[in-house]
């Protein structure tokens, strides 16, 4: 019988080496290629990896792919723009900072014991599909191949299934929002926000069909052949910069610049193939979950389909829990429509709050799929990005506003928004993102503030990421003493200057050509940009861009296994014990769940501080609380609802985590802590 699906499976995949034209064969076509392309997909292999039970007790590590560790040479020329073939060739290597660098999957693959180290167990890939050759990888163009600089459809096999074997789940990068193709035009320009007010009002009375005010694309030859429909697209023209970060109609129905074309999301056709497109590697490569790029930017309706259907076929493969979350950069009500509920009841759409109309006739569409799902009997996304959370407990940390501003954020109506919608726990927590600016560029020699910042990811609520990096603390911080660029040295610098968003993405790997600073003096030491021979990073004990020896490296590895250890750290809610009105103090909350508590304290001054009566649920008369990091540091119950610290101090840009004894385990030797019985 196996024999027998191999042999079926390789006479599918003949017959589907070409893709189907929409344009010519039409969409009915292109939905059964789609799905038959998932069932050649699901007859091939016969086992999955399992979901996590509580994705809540994840830590994700975030990978922009192309910056991380080249492990395959040969593939480095693979897809590369035409501005850095041309530049590469001479002496000035111009555009350097925008070029591809080499990393790959293999590379990946190479340091996947590194990333256990760590203690982390989810990795967060930048998209890995073909795209126009942009290193960043969002402007996809072939939804259906892993892009040639990455490696191959069994490069990312190989890599989902050495990353399980190590008990890491992996979560893809999809690009939800649009299609790239630089060839591709309006052959009948669009009336911009005619037509994305229209496309809005149909969407918010529930009302299918286009505009008068669209224009028409005119395809290029090599456009992806099965979205290669006029109704697959929004085709209202590009946006300003003003139109993407606002929350006017272009936010969703206009296209993000001249060459990426924004998806007609509210096209029932479109979401049935899209949805199956990535059903494909969910049976293929067998990956645990999706972050969906840009979610802001298309319509409520289709990420209810997209998220409802995709768990409900993982289901079917055994994967009970898969996880699918959302990047909302928005106002909470944005995020709220689009997460768990979407402000509906569930059990009857019909109820709801400010939703459109479409969301709602959708709902009803998918009641019966959703409910029947025991873990998330719900439409939306499992979870989203807390950009305001990140946002202010950056702040905190580097004293730019009070501790008092985090306890704020907890108690706030966005906070509220988010929590009504789904499980908090469930969203992704941030200080630093391939959008962001490096946590540590604020502070460019303090390897004690990148200790800090990884240390509070680790402790507070929410699902922690960890941008590649971080844990050996990069800074993006540009060293001009030491470029071979030729004549675009001042181009670069200027660039450095800028604050360009390649500062956030510097090179991981010993051959790659953009390696920036760190707030470690050992990884600070690597640091060069320009003109390399590509060369393979040394086995990965041995590689000195993966030093552990330094306190940064060592206390992210603790911190992560103590949250893991401790069920207070990964199933507790948030209880402020101690925030100031000022900067440079004490900040301190606790995790509680069902009878466990944690009790953090932070120090993000410079100097020592005395820590203050605390309060703690199980205060009793003489119950000692022991610090994970340093057992002799304790405190005493006092009977009235207090922790006494009898005169403890912190040092600065420091944290202890204090658990009452009965719930301190053994030291271990390894990490140079206690972890939670």
């Amino acid at each position: 019988m196996k024999i027998l699906f191999i042999l079926i499976g390789f006479l599918c995949f003949q017959a589907l080496a070409e893709l189907p034209d929409a344009s010519v064969s039409g969409i009915n076509v292109v939905k059964d290629w789609a799905r038959t392309r998932v069932q050649t997909a699901a007859a091939t292999r016969q086992d999955h990896y399992a979901s996590p039970g509580f994705w809540g007790e994840e830590i994700i590590y975030q990978i922009q792919v192309d910056r991380f560790n080249n492990g395959n040479l040969a593939n480095d020329s693979q897809n590369i723009e035409e501005y850095q073939q041309t530049h590469q060739a001479t002496e000035d290597w111009f555009g350097l900072p925008d070029y591809r660098h080499g990393g790959d999957l293999q590379g990946i693959i190479d340091r996947l014991d590194y990333i256990k180290d760590l203690g982390v167990s989810v990795l967060w890939l930048t998209p890995v599909f073909k795209h126009n050759g942009s290193y960043h990888g969002y402007c996809t163009v072939d939804f259906t191949e892993v892009d040639p600089g990455f490696g191959t459809k069994e490069d990312l096999k190989k890599l989902v299934s050495m990353a399980h074997a190590r008990g890491i789940k992996v979560v893809l990068d999809i690009v939800v929002n649009h299609m790239c193709n630089p060839k591709t035009t309006y052959r009948k320009l669009p009336d911009h926000y005619a037509c994305a007010d229209d496309l809005n009002n149909k969407t918010w009375k529930g009302e299918s069909g286009g505009s008068s005010h669209q224009g028409e694309l005119d395809f290029a030859a090599d456009f992806f052949p099965p979205f290669k429909s006029q109704f697959f697209f929004n085709r209202c023209g590009a946006n300003s910069q003003a139109d993407m970060q606002g929350t006017g109609s272009t936010a969703v129905y206009g296209d993000f610049v001249s060459t990426m074309f924004d998806f007609d999301t509210r096209n029932y056709d479109f979401q049935e193939i899209f949805t199956n497109l990535h059903k494909y590697w969910i049976a293929y490569a067998d990956v645990d979950g999706y972050r969906m790029d840009a979610a802001k930017h298309i319509t409520e309706d289709f990420i209810a389909y997209f998220s409802t259907n995709i768990r409900d076929y993982a289901r079917s493969l055994g994967k009970n829990n898969f996880f699918v979350v959302g990047e909302v950069a928005g106002p909470s009500d944005w995020i709220g429509r689009r997460v768990g509920k979407m402000y509906s009841n569930p059990q009857n759409p019909d109820d709801h709050g400010n939703v459109p109309a479409s969301l709602t006739k959708r709902m009803w569409e998918l009641k019966s799929i959703y409910l029947n799902n025991p873990v998330a009997p719900y439409p939306g996304l499992n979870g989203a990005y807390d950009f305001a959370h990140g946002g202010t407990a950056i702040d905190v940390l580097l004293n730019r506003r009070p501790a008092r501003a985090l306890e704020d954020h907890f108690r706030s109506g966005y906070f509220s928004d988010l929590a009504a919608q789904g499980d908090y726990r469930l969203n992704w927590n941030l200080l630093e993102i391939h959008d962001w600016p490096r946590f540590a560029s604020h502070d460019l020699t303090s390897p004690e503030r990148s200790a800090l910042g990884l240390s509070y990811l680790a402790l507070a609520e929410g699902m922690p990421i960890i941008y590649y990096g971080m844990e050996q603390g990069f800074n993006g911080d540009c060293h001009f003493d030491n470029m071979n660029a030729g004549r675009a040295n001042s181009d670069i610098q200027r660039d450095c200057k800028s604050g360009s968003h390649t500062l956030y993405r510097q090179d991981m790997f010993v051959g790659g050509m953009y390696r920036l600073g760190s707030t470690v003096g050992v990884i600070n030491n690597q640091a060069y940009i320009g003109k390399v021979k590509p060369a393979l990073s040394p086995e990965w004990t041995k590689d000195p861009m993966l030093n552990r020896d330094h306190n940064v490296y060592k206390i992210a590895r603790k911190m992560n296994n103590i949250r893991r250890s401790c069920k207070a750290l990964k199933y507790g809610s948030t209880k402020f014990r101690w925030v100031g009105d000022g900067t440079n103090g004490i900040l301190a909350f606790s995790r509680v769940d069902n009878g466990n508590e944690a009790l953090v304290v932070m120090n993000t001054s410079w100097q020592k501080r005395g820590i203050p009566d605390l309060d703690v649920n199980d205060a009793r008369n003489g119950q000692r609380w022991n610090n994970l990091l340093n057992a002799n540091e304790q405190a005493w119950g006092n009977g009235q609802g207090k922790l006494n610290f009898a005169g403890l101090e912190i040092n600065g840009n420091t944290t202890m985590v204090f658990v009452p004894e009965y719930a301190l385990g053994p030291y271990n030797s390894n990490l140079e802590a206690h972890l939670c019985k």
